[in-house]
């Protein structure tokens, strides 16, 4: 995202800027909604001027060998996961309104008590000013997915994030901003020691050092405050350092690295200071090809016995290849490490429990025509520590059809 400080004169040419906002809304709203494959659209701009709507329909059918990520006497299953959605675009002017749903209806063969139906749901409101950027997005999901990767196996929550941006030019190469954002989750009963409410404010410098990039210096404070085991809440002082934009017409980054000030309010609690960071390096070599390497590293909320957090570090390196006008490939790999704070005891051993994670995927895509893709891909995941209940293999098989109009 270009900041208002790369084009803040009065004078500037708007029509470039604002093609590149709108198809990386386009681009960030399709990536969280709509299966990878080509995407077409249905331009209604006939009728309502700056309307284009995008619906479609995947159905997913897969193998997965260790449904609940168990160390021994894993159960597999079939699972079909049938995934209707749309995305709507409403451009104004230099400004947006994006927004979309997915639903994905999840229907086992043999584990019927497992049967569900995952929704997802995003909107953002883009206002582009000569020297003033507006940006309110919000997200919603509802999953069986664990996240992280402490969780296993189908666990039902709900996450809600709010977070709206305010970026002002004070010159053409320099801008500040405020960001704020509220998170708020809830789990199942068996796990809802992790509900709770985060709120995180912040301010911002932006200097654009080249045309289409910037560095972001941002300090934010924050609370988490939880609803059911208030021991646990905490307040965070968080600074990065962070890149932005187009280094080259090859590479670019959301890179970012800083320092996490993480301070219980129960006296007795662990806290944290240290190294934060992630986000994504991307290399085109050619037209066809895309690389991309993803890192992580972050504090996470436990429930390991009495850890209160672990220290997730992680990195994945993707690639996709255009073999064929229609024909796609892709192949990714991944590994981290998750480290505990406080020693445990587990089957009559005390030690600080430490895991290590990894799994690799390789997958095709046949564009049959702009409106129907199909696909096949494997996915390996596994987890090693030290204590041994905590392991777990699991592989999945794929295949699946997608419509877009």
């Amino acid at each position: 995202m270009s900041g208002p400080g790369a084009d803040a004169t009065p004078d500037r040419p708007g029509g470039a800027r604002v093609k590149c906002l709108r198809a990386a809304l386009s681009a960030c709203l399709l990536v969280t909604l709509v299966p990878a494959c080509s995407v077409s659209a249905l331009d209604l701009r006939e009728w309502v001027p700056g309307l284009v709507v995008t619906p479609f329909l995947g159905e997913r059918v897969e193998y997965e060998s260790n449904v609940f990520q168990t160390p021994s006497h894993s159960k597999g299953d079939v699972i079909f996961k049938t995934i209707p959605g749309f995305l709507a675009d409403y451009t104004f002017g230099p400004h947006s309104l994006s927004g979309g749903y997915r639903a994905e209806i999840l229907r086992y063969v043999d584990l019927t008590n497992q049967d569900t139906t995952n929704h997802f749901a995003v909107g953002q409101l883009r206002l582009d000013f000569p020297r003033l950027l507006v940006n309110i997005r919000e997200d919603f999901v509802h999953t069986t997915d664990p996240p992280g990767t402490e969780l296993t196996g189908p666990i039902e929550s709900d996450t809600n994030i709010l977070t709206p941006e305010i970026e002002y030019g004070l010159t053409q190469r320099f801008s500040a901003g405020v960001n704020y954002s509220w998170t708020h989750v809830h789990f199942q009963p068996s796990v809802d020691e992790l509900d709770r409410n985060e709120h995180l404010v912040g301010a911002s410098v932006f200097w654009r050092f080249l045309p289409k990039s910037d560095l972001r210096l941002n300090y934010s404070y924050g609370e988490k405050d939880f609803t059911v085991a208030t021991d646990r809440d905490v307040t965070r002082h968080v600074v990065t350092l962070g890149l932005r934009g187009d280094l080259t017409a090859k590479v670019s980054s959301t890179f970012r690295l800083g320092f996490e000030k993480r301070i219980p309010e129960a006296s007795q609690a662990t806290g944290y200071t240290g190294l934060i960071g992630g986000g994504d390096w991307i290399y085109r070599p050619t037209e066809r090809m895309t690389i991309t390497l993803t890192t992580d590293r972050s504090v996470q909320e436990s429930t390991f016995v009495n850890a209160p957090f672990y220290v997730s570090t992680s990195a994945a390196l993707g690639a996709q290849y255009q073999i064929l006008p229609k024909l796609t490939g892709s192949v990714r790999a991944a590994v981290g490490v998750n480290d505990y704070p406080v020693k445990e005891t587990v089957d009559g051993r005390t030690k600080f429990r430490n895991d290590t994670f990894y799994g690799f995927g390789a997958g095709v895509e046949y564009a049959i025509q702009r409106w129907l893709v199909v696909g096949v891909e494997y996915n390996h995941r596994a987890r090693r520590s030290n204590f041994n209940a905590f392991d777990f293999i699991d592989d999945r098989v794929v295949g699946r059809v997608t419509l877009q109009f």
